[in-house]
């Protein structure tokens, strides 16, 4: 079984070979795309972080722990602005203006680390379960797409980098044996 290492370095060697195949299947069909630095530094850090993600559903993967950390970002991000909204809308806790964003950031962490430590720790993610399925690497994908619109103008670029990333993931662990590289659950 590959470990973190293995992966990432699969990742790296990889990476260059997934521009060649997006950007031949681009001129195939002849669409036209201008890649900036950023988004080429974006897909590769997103086809880098897919290339573990996989190993989230084994507790000892480094990237676990590592993943946890970067997931409250996502929660600042989702939950901030509405509890800071509804805690000032509640005169008789009479916050100060001065913490409530801290506040506001600390809930939202609590709420994130206790959706995270929920989610992985449902029985889908048993170690080459859920994890290591087309379906989780199209919704990885999916997510990163979401996140990008409107701030990238290539985020379906970005998306189907992560997506190929953790189908990178798949092709180190299964190599052996091909036909798992595509199992849907």
């Amino acid at each position: 079984m590959p470990n973190l290492l293995t992966h990432l370095r699969f990742g790296m060697v990889s990476y260059p070979f997934y521009l060649i195949i997006y950007i031949s299947f681009l001129r195939f069909f002849k669409t036209n795309i201008s890649l900036s630095v950023l988004d080429i530094s974006l897909s590769y850090l997103f086809y880098i972080v897919g290339s573990d993600l996989p190993d989230l559903d084994s507790n000892n993967a480094p990237l676990r722990g590592f993943t946890k950390a970067l997931s409250l970002g996502f929660s600042i991000y989702i939950f901030t602005n509405f509890i800071m909204e509804k805690l000032s809308n509640l005169p008789q806790l009479k916050i100060p203006e001065i913490l409530l964003l801290p506040i506001s950031v600390a809930i939202s962490m609590l709420i994130g680390a206790g959706l995270i430590n929920l989610f992985l720790s449902m029985p889908i993610f048993s170690h080459r379960g859920f994890a290591h399925s087309v379906t989780f690497a199209g919704i990885y994908g999916l997510l990163i797409y979401l996140f990008s619109t409107g701030k990238s103008d290539n985020a379906i670029f970005l998306g189907i980098s992560a997506f190929a990333g953790v189908m990178s993931h798949m092709i180190a662990d299964y190599r052996k044996n091909p036909t798992k590289i595509f199992k849907l659950w």
